[in-house]
């Protein structure tokens, strides 16, 4: 018989003043030794609460993640309009805003990009700036995943090696031309073949350089 499962709910993460990726990771991190210290063992999982969604839903974090150390899964349902979350779903459904909204789009990847260098981490304080008018997904919850996956990538591969991947990921999705080509990159990344220096190639083919954090 297998171990029962119990999911503990902790307390709420928020990331929304402008600091950086390292200060993050430690507010981050420290939220999950001081809640969880007491309370491990076999079946016992934790979320917590880490952003407001305008559906009136909460955003979570589940711990532990795929490599049961200090990471996390970002819990995404399909009412948030994202599919399952994956990186590679994530990056189509930026490719089609741009394809079919170039100003709208524009606007949002600014928002990615501040995301991204945390320049700025508060996505409701960003769409107050500049609103999106886009509708499916809603631009405050694809932000606020896309700025978990971030943070989520810099506690799995420390030294901004996984921020800088997904980042450059999107890049490259929203920016090849060669829809065969994408293709077979995207069959690659799920299979986990992808690697960040062939995606550091493909973009020099595009004329664009990899972006670091």
């Amino acid at each position: 018989m297998g171990v029962k499962k119990r999911i503990i709910e902790g307390p709420e993460i928020k990331i929304s003043e402008p600091i950086g990726r390292f200060e993050i990771v430690r507010k981050v991190v420290s939220t999950f030794i001081d809640f969880e210290k007491d309370k491990k063992g076999k079946g016992i999982e934790f979320r917590y609460p880490v952003e407001n969604l305008s559906i009136g839903d909460k955003l979570y974090i589940h711990r532990p993640g795929i490599k049961w150390n200090f990471d996390f899964k970002v819990e995404v349902f399909p009412r948030f309009g994202l599919q399952d979350g994956k990186h590679e779903q994530i990056a189509l459904i930026l490719r089609k805003i741009k394809r079919t909204n170039k100003e709208e789009f524009s606007k949002l990847w600014n928002m990615i990009c501040q995301l991204y260098h945390c320049s700025n981490n508060d996505v409701d304080l960003l769409l107050r700036m500049n609103r999106i008018s886009i509708s499916n997904p809603k631009p405050d919850i694809l932000l606020k995943v896309i700025k978990w996956l971030f943070i989520m990538e810099d506690i799995v591969y420390w030294h901004y090696e996984g921020r800088a991947f997904l980042y450059n990921f999107f890049l490259y999705v929203i920016s090849e031309r060669n829809t065969k080509q994408l293709s077979d990159i995207l069959s690659q990344f799920k299979k986990r073949k992808a690697k960040p220096e062939k995606i550091k190639k493909l973009l020099e083919e595009l004329g664009i350089n990899w972006e670091l954090p």
